[in-house]
């Protein structure tokens, strides 16, 4: 991938990072502030249903900020846009759909329909079939 991909999704990365660690300070700020003194016993289970939804979309959020810190140090070390399954490039239009994606099409593709247990190496290693 030519340096100034690179540095394009370096950037997008930062920017999905940023975007992420302040929607979770503004969460955490939010959370901090409500209380779950309602009167009305609907009105604090309708409070403590949102409340478990936000917490699990901050959950989500997690996840993906981790997926975003994977791949900035994949880009530091240069392995950024490479398959992590069969060492190809990952194209270009998977990386701006998916700018944290560690495998290409056709790995994905093969994961999903055999399934991660079943999944074959590109690159030789045998299968692990499950007993």
């Amino acid at each position: 991938m030519g340096h100034l991909d690179v540095d394009r999704f370096r950037q997008v990365l930062r920017d999905m990072l940023e975007t992420l660690n302040g929607q979770s300070r503004d969460t955490l700020d939010v959370l901090a502030r409500e209380v779950a003194a309602f009167a009305d016993v609907a009105d604090r289970a309708t409070a403590e249903s949102d409340r478990h939804l936000t917490i699990i979309m901050r959950e989500r959020d997690r996840q993906l900020i981790g997926e975003i810190n994977e791949a900035l140090a994949r880009v530091k070390e240069g392995d950024y846009g490479i398959c992590q399954e069969c060492g190809e490039e990952i194209g270009l239009a998977r990386l701006r759909a998916q700018p944290t994606a560690t495998l290409c099409v056709h790995c994905k593709s093969m994961l999903e329909e055999m399934g991660r247990p079943y999944m074959a190496s590109a690159r030789g290693e045998a299968a692990f079939l499950e007993e």
